[in-house]
């Protein structure tokens, strides 16, 4: 059982690598995308619309959830700002004490009194030492700090700005919406008006039939006007013919001139 399970998952990864490094893996991603977009316009733009006004709306928390982080790290900040002026302060004092202290030894004192007990010399100059150390350790323990309070307050800087932009791309967000939303309906109209227009196509059939008829009713009484005037020779009454002499006499006239006796 073991050695099918084993055999099945190396067929597996073996189909995983053909898809990955052969063109079957390029045609199935290609496949995928052209899905996902077809997909993506068959969802109307009414719900894309209401999907982009709640995405606007959450950034309302959104905005609140980083308000209160830049708060704590305002009180943060301020709280490393009080600490480092109470270490400034005391180091100041440590370094009055010092000075004083090293000047006492440099004079050559063999007794030191200090908050009403005697110390010996050698003493002193030991605690001397260590106090200078720890001076040392204390000063750029301080140094850090002013360090890390600089990148906090330009951190925090940052943030606050990040905020101000966030709002007004927000307001900006809402505006574009709105304004896609008025282009919606006044599309969405025209798309109504051309409805109507569409359900006019019967009347249009009607007048373009009727158009037709009074063109073939047209055509027919024009040819019944044609056959009356060409299609038959109209029977004569009487006849039109000139007799045989008149006929004659026409030719003469034409071609030789009427005679000294027809002109009188």
């Amino acid at each position: 059982m073991f050695k099918k399970l084993a055999i099945g998952t190396m067929i597996a990864v073996a189909a995983v690598t053909v898809l990955s490094y052969t063109k079957l893996g390029s045609y199935a991603g290609t496949a995928w995308n052209k899905a996902r977009v077809s997909a993506k316009k068959q969802v109307p733009i009414e719900f894309e619309i209401d999907r982009l006004k709640n995405e606007v709306a959450q950034l309302i928390p959104d905005m609140k959830k980083n308000r209160s982080i830049i708060a704590e790290e305002m009180v943060g900040i301020d709280n490393l700002r009080e600490e480092i002026a109470s270490t400034r302060t005391k180091l100041d004092q440590q370094k009055i004490v010092l000075l004083k202290l090293s000047k006492d030894v440099e004079g050559g004192e063999t007794t030191f009194v200090i908050n009403g007990s005697s110390y010996p010399r050698q003493r002193i100059i030991e605690k001397l030492s260590r106090d200078l150390e720890s001076f040392k350790r204390c000063e750029a323990e301080l140094k850090s700090r002013e360090q890390l309070l600089d990148a906090k307050e330009r951190s925090l800087e940052a943030a606050k700005q990040q905020l101000v932009s966030m709002r007004d791309q927000k307001q900006e967000l809402e505006v574009a919406i709105a304004q896609l939303e008025a282009d919606l309906k006044t599309v969405r109209l025209a798309q109504t008006k051309c409805k109507f227009q569409v359900d006019d196509s019967r009347l249009t059939d009607i007048k373009r039939s009727l158009a037709e008829l009074r063109g073939r009713l047209k055509v027919e009484k024009t040819a019944a006007e044609l056959e009356a005037e060409f299609g038959n020779d109209p029977i004569p009454t009487q006849s039109t013919v000139k007799p045989a002499n008149e006929v004659a006499r026409d030719v003469r006239e034409y071609l030789d001139g009427p005679k000294v006796a027809d002109k009188k």
